[in-house]
């Protein structure tokens, strides 16, 4: 297995970035997102991940979410996925998503990379 992505060097890279709590609550994003996507911080913090994912895909991803804070492991992390994200204005996105997961303390913190496709 290659060395992790950790969620510092992510915020580090020129692309759109997101990050959630352990309750999978947004509580950063980058001016790079609100450029590319419209949603401002004011709009997302505190909101659900799922404010930015397409409704046939939220089902899915909270499975998968509630699988990650019981077994602890996960399919999707530190490699490039391809999603859709839903803009502020409804349209919907594709981009390459790199999600990584990071221990803090006793919960967890979750962070992502988006490069839109389109």
């Amino acid at each position: 297995m290659g060395t992790m992505v950790t969620i510092d060097e992510l915020r580090s890279k020129p692309l759109p970035f997101v990050a959630a709590d352990q309750e999978g609550m947004i509580v950063e994003i980058n001016d790079l997102f609100v450029e590319t996507y419209g949603w401002t911080l004011e709009d997302l913090k505190g909101q659900s991940l799922s404010m930015i994912l397409p409704a046939a895909f939220q089902d899915a991803h909270h499975l998968g979410f509630s699988r990650f804070q019981i077994v602890g492991e996960s399919q999707i992390l530190n490699h490039p996925l391809e999603l859709m994200t839903i803009c502020k204005d409804n349209r919907a996105i594709n981009s390459e998503h790199f999600i990584v997961a990071e221990r803090s303390g006793e919960s967890w913190v979750f962070a992502a990379t988006l490069r839109p496709l389109t």
